[in-house]
């Protein structure tokens, strides 16, 4: 398990398993007024998959902030796909 380095990629990701696990909207909706009450820097236009990726969750650099190449598989994005975001969103490591 990895360390949830911001308050905007834990509402995300507790947002997530609101959809996932618990099949619940409301609780879901909540989670994502929270997570866009966080500052974030908002994917650039240019940004490898981005329509993926917002249409997923993923608005902002934030957002990726602790997530790996089997996250992003799980919205479908093949490994190369995903190693391409993550060095796109973190090019120095």
């Amino acid at each position: 398990m990895s360390v949830v380095k911001n308050l905007r990629r834990y509402a995300l990701l507790e947002r997530l398993n609101a959809l996932e696990v618990l099949c619940d909207d409301a609780i879901a909706s909540m989670w994502l007024a929270k997570q866009e009450a966080e500052p974030g820097t908002p994917l650039p236009p240019d940004f490898p998959h981005r329509d993926r990726l917002v249409a997923s969750g993923y608005s902002a650099i934030e957002d990726l902030d602790g997530a790996d190449e089997c996250e992003l598989g799980a919205i479908g994005l093949s490994s190369r796909d995903a190693q391409a975001v993550l060095a796109a969103a973190f090019p120095n490591g």
